[in-house]
């Protein structure tokens, strides 16, 4: 229903009204009626002071003040029970609007190209959108409503004023124009202050976490960093509440100066008035609905209106981002289910000439990269941190196409290869694998939702060495996992890393890639976890992206990635006899890492030299 464009004022109401009519008019009869009320009681109020002091001379029956007092009867049950009624109906509108806007939000970071999430602007562009996007929604709306009844209300409380004493409201109205203008610009700025604001609160959000969450639980208890990082949080706190506090006295200030000036022009028109009553031309009825009116029409000028001014504008710089982000481009496809296309046999993978660079920045990850991988092997790419190795997943599964060269897959360029389809041949394990606090089944599945089987999940959960962990559990795999569910466990990291690669099997996918899931595990444990999904996948092509080279020996080849570019290329025993080769050396350098295994099985991984 969002679509993607730029929105302003306008175009946000009508959004409004599309996703909630009937909410939306009730809200629109509610703003005109309730603006109306105050002109209206004040009139009323003065027809029943007029009419009981004409009681009371003996000018009038006494069933002249019926009129007065039903009005005034009228004004105080609407004043009462639609703003009981609007809160049941907003409460309906919040709800839908809810479900539509996080749907489509929701559905639009899906199709986000991958380079948004990884530059720093546009991903904390995003992160303010989509922090809390329906209160914005709906305080933006409520906002524009509460401006049009609040300038229904001066303007009927004006016409009151003016009929009475045309020059005090031209004074007051000369007054409170220019609060408008400086609420409206005030208004600018402090939606900059509250983006400085909401980085800030990112960050000792963050630390937050880091003092608090599980997670970090043993390094702190063994580093005890929690004092150092607690003065970080600190002072990330007291800068977001310096900023946070500096606009809200600005605000403060900026509206109350000129509500102090108004109030002086009406006590000096309240005394103006004084003769005309003394003199008979104005009834002490009308007099003193005109106080009423003077002092609900300062209140109205320099209160609540420049405050929704102030509001307004800040609702148009959150707009002007809304529609940023709603324009950002998208990766078609991106958020379809995986397609599995039964009838796909995986012949070979291809770089050409590959050349990238990560968008916004100036030195190319890969220069001129070529490599043909077959079926029927398992193929290890190694290298240096930052070497690239990482860089080749991201572009084998698609998630940039802004490279120089050609990508095929059995001859084929994956530009000319549907999203979908792509993302139904690969499954990749990464090395930051998600861990979802949710069922055991959930975590599996997620790897194919268009077959969901329980006795795959069971099978791969066999396969994976998982089996004996889940069955005993309450739910089996039913059961939640982390500590969000009540009654929900939790797993060890190895445990967690054999989900993950549970979930790679259960997508049956014809290329496989483990992108160092397993970073965080000792080098033996590494080689044991390939060493068991090797034996598992042994009939499946498979890639294995590692720093650690014993663990890249179980594949059939090696490629080894430098300066951008394949610099040797070969199985492991091809490799080591190259005694100048890179991979020889740096090979020789990590045996050392294996040298306190316990027996000839566990240093078997390493094999000879």
């Amino acid at each position: 229903m969002i679509q993607s464009k730029k929105y302003n004022v306008m175009s946000f109401v009508l959004l409004i009204m599309r996703i909630i009519p009937l909410q939306s008019l009730y809200n629109i009869l509610h703003t005109i009626l309730s603006s109306l009320l105050p002109a209206a009681k004040t009139l009323a109020i003065a027809n029943f002071i007029d009419s009981a002091g004409s009681i009371f001379e003996g000018e009038k029956e006494f069933s002249s003040i019926y009129i007065p007092i039903l009005l005034i009867l009228a004004c105080i049950v609407i004043e009462n029970v639609m703003p009981a009624l609007l809160q049941l109906v907003n409460t309906s509108g919040r709800n839908k609007l809810n479900i539509v806007i996080k749907k489509d939000i929701t559905r639009k970071c899906a199709r986000l190209e991958y380079k948004h999430i990884e530059n720093k602007d546009t991903c904390e562009l995003v992160n303010r959108v989509c922090l809390n996007p329906i209160k914005n929604f709906e305080d933006g709306f409520q906002n524009i409503l509460k401006g049009i009844g609040l300038f229904i209300h001066t303007v009927s409380l004006f016409i009151i004023v003016m009929s009475s004493t045309f020059i005090g409201g031209i004074a007051i109205l000369g007054i409170s124009i220019p609060l408008f203008g400086l609420a409206f610009k005030t208004g600018h700025k402090n939606y900059e202050m509250e983006k400085r604001a909401s980085n800030i609160k990112r960050k000792y959000d963050y630390l937050s976490d880091v003092l608090i969450d599980k997670k970090y639980a043993e390094e702190r208890k063994l580093f005890s960093y929690s004092n150092s990082l607690s003065r970080q949080y600190e002072g990330l706190f007291n800068k977001s509440y310096k900023l946070e506090s500096e606009i809200e006295i600005k605000k403060y200030f900026n509206m109350k100066s000129g509500s102090l000036v108004t109030i002086l022009i009406s006590l000096v028109i309240m005394t103006i008035l004084l003769p005309a009553i003394a003199a008979g031309r104005m009834s002490i009825g009308v007099y003193i609905a005109l106080v009423s009116a003077v002092f609900n029409l300062v209140q109205s000028m320099s209160w609540q209106l420049a405050g929704a001014m102030h509001e307004f504008a800040r609702l148009k710089e959150y707009l002007k981002e809304f529609s940023v982000f709603m324009t950002l481009s998208e990766k078609e496809g991106a958020s379809d289910i995986p397609s599995v296309d039964g009838k796909f046999s995986f012949e070979s993978l291809e770089f050409k000439n590959v050349t990238f660079k990560y968008p916004g920045t100036e030195n190319y990850v890969l220069k001129n990269c070529s490599f043909k991988l077959d079926n029927f092997k398992n193929y290890a790419f190694v290298g240096e941190n930052g070497a690239g190795k990482t860089t080749i997943t991201k572009l084998i599964i698609g998630l940039y196409d802004d490279y120089e060269g050609e990508i095929l897959i059995n001859g084929k360029s994956i530009r000319e290869i549907e999203y979908a389809r792509l993302k139904g041949m690969i499954s990749v394990v990464f090395q930051d694998y998600a861990r979802y606090f949710l069922t055991v089944k959930e975590n599996i599945v997620f790897g194919n939702l268009s077959s969901v089987n329980d006795e795959r999940v069971w099978e791969v959960l066999k396969e994976c060495g998982l089996f004996d962990t889940v069955k005993p559990l309450n739910d089996d795999i039913n059961t939640y996992l982390g500590k969000v569910y009540e009654n929900s466990v939790d797993f060890s990291g190895g445990q967690w890393q054999k989900l993950a690669i549970a979930r790679l099997l259960y997508s049956d996918s014809a290329i496989n890639i483990l992108d160092e899931p397993t970073a965080s595990l000792d080098p033996i444990a590494e080689a044991k976890l390939y060493e068991l999904f090797n034996s598992i996948k042994k009939e499946r092509f498979t890639i294995y992206i590692t720093h650690r080279l014993g663990a890249a020996r179980i594949a059939d080849e090696i490629l080894v990635i430098g300066d951008g570019h394949i610099i040797e290329q070969g199985s492991h025993r091809k490799l080591m006899e190259n005694e100048e080769g890179i991979y020889r050396k740096m090979y020789m350098n990590q045996r050392s890492w294996y040298a306190g295994a316990r027996n000839a099985e566990q240093y078997k991984f390493m094999g000879e030299v």
